[in-house]
């Protein structure tokens, strides 16, 4: 039995193209069965808090140097890396923004990426990422259609971060773009034919 990690990132609610395209992905695996569970975590209702001066300090301590202070300042990152650890599948839904992701998910990503507990370095200084093995999916909604040839912004930032920092190489993206276009209509079925 599986768990699923669901992130939803755009600050549209229900209207949200990246969180229907989500949702939908969520469901196809749902009816594939083998599922346990499904932990939705919302970054807009639940924002992940920015570093500062004080807790900036403590993303970069060794996690044998934690004392109470950092114990209380990494709370939420502690509990978004415990949700990871349990999930075998994370979907994640972001719109874009400027050509990159959401807020709320860049700042789920600082909270979550820690030297000495997404990933850790061998006697030879490289990393070594310890989530490896779960699978996750992308989901992007776009306003404008992307252009052979442009740049993806996204997904390989996502796969790159993954790949460096946590060890998870299997990303899978699937996108709905156009969505400022007049008299659009999602089709996330069609999206996901191939899924």
């Amino acid at each position: 039995m599986k768990n699923i990690l669901h992130i939803i990132s755009s600050a549209r609610g229900d209207q949200s193209y990246s969180q229907g395209l989500s949702t939908a992905i969520v469901n196809r695996l749902l009816q594939r069965g083998n599922i346990n569970k499904v932990i939705v975590r919302n970054l807009v209702k639940q924002a992940p808090p920015c570093a500062d001066e004080i807790s900036i300090h403590e993303f970069y301590k060794h996690p044998e140097a934690y004392d109470d202070q950092s114990k209380q300042l990494l709370s939420y990152a502690d509990m978004i890396v415990d949700e990871m650890r349990e999930a075998d599948v994370i979907v994640m839904g972001t719109p874009m923004f400027n050509l990159g992701i959401s807020t709320p998910l860049k700042m789920w990503l600082d909270q979550l990426i820690r030297a000495g507990v997404t990933y850790v370095f061998d006697e030879h200084w490289t990393r070594a990422g310890q989530f490896k093995g779960k699978k996750v999916y992308l989901a992007v909604a776009s306003g404008g259609r992307s252009i052979d040839g442009t740049p993806d912004y996204i997904s390989d930032y996502i796969k790159d971060v993954f790949r460096s920092y946590t060890g998870i190489t299997d990303i899978e993206t699937y996108r709905i773009e156009g969505t400022m276009e007049k008299g659009f209509e999602a089709d996330y079925e069609s999206i996901l034919k191939d899924f």
